[in-house]
């Protein structure tokens, strides 16, 4: 009973009758008369991680690029590296005005965004796009219990084992549930769609920021041109241009501009 309880009920009783140079019946009777599976049930368990848990393992971060849990990619991290070259190139070029740089960073963001999704679109729109893509595939394996094991011993049966998700040694699990996700093109496209037009929306909001940006900048200038023109007409000194061109020029220039 000692060594079963040891191996915490994963010894089979015909290898219990080897070690003790008795015949497998008696270990079987023996088992059922002294209620090992019950003494197992109450047996204290150590203080600590239990033998064989393996709950943190591989819980490692994905590392940068790491693409296995996309599936339709609408929500997808794109980068240079995800859309034509020739789309990158025209993005990465274009300007960036010092005073705006945060705002074109962004736009440059949302444009390397927009055509990756456009390139998924057009994936998922084209005739070679037939069959189902596999979203998801939920397997659900649980132990199988004492009464199950003991049932299939008492049958003559083996032990089904399957290997464990969490490691490499094998089990004696059995399946509860199974279940496989998936979706045509066109509810991929849909998605990847949805997604473009909010995009569209983001692109236009950002490029009424920097016309905003842009004119706020330029009624600032306007303000300093008059204060300064103020500060000369209260001391009576104006400076003048060489080449023939006053600041009341220059600020008939910007209110035309704004």
């Amino acid at each position: 009973m000692q060594r079963y309880l040891d191996a915490d009920g994963k010894i089979e009783t015909a290898e219990l009758a080897k070690l003790a140079g008795v015949p497998e019946v008696r270990i079987r009777k023996w088992k059922s008369e002294d209620s090992w599976d019950e003494a197992l049930k109450n047996k204290p368990k150590k203080r600590g991680g239990q033998k064989g848990n393996k709950n943190a393992a591989g819980k490692t971060p994905a590392k940068k690029g790491n693409k296995n849990a996309v599936t339709h990619g609408a929500f997808a991290q794109a980068g240079y590296e995800d859309i034509d070259p020739e789309q990158a190139a025209a993005i990465q070029n274009m300007g960036t005005p010092s005073a705006m740089s945060q705002m074109m960073e962004e736009l440059q963001a949302l444009y390397l965004r927009k055509a990756y999704l456009e390139s998924l679109l057009k994936e998922y729109e084209s005739p070679e796009a037939g069959g189902f893509y596999t979203d998801k595939i939920v397997h659900m394996i649980v132990p199988k219990s004492m009464e199950e094991r003991q049932q299939e011993e008492d049958c003559g049966m083996e032990h089904q084992q399957c290997a464990d998700p969490e490691g490499s040694k094998t089990e004696t699990y059995k399946t509860a549930m199974k279940s496989v996700i998936k979706s045509s093109p066109f509810e991929r496209a849909m998605k990847v769609e949805a997604e473009l037009n909010k995009l569209h929306g983001r692109i236009i909001k950002q490029l009424d920021s920097i016309k905003a940006y842009e004119l706020e900048d330029r009624r600032l200038q306007l303000a300093e041109k008059q204060l300064e023109l103020n500060k000369q007409k209260l001391t009576g000194e104006f400076e003048i241009d060489p080449d023939g061109s006053t600041e009341n020029d220059e600020i008939t220039d910007v209110v035309d501009d704004v």
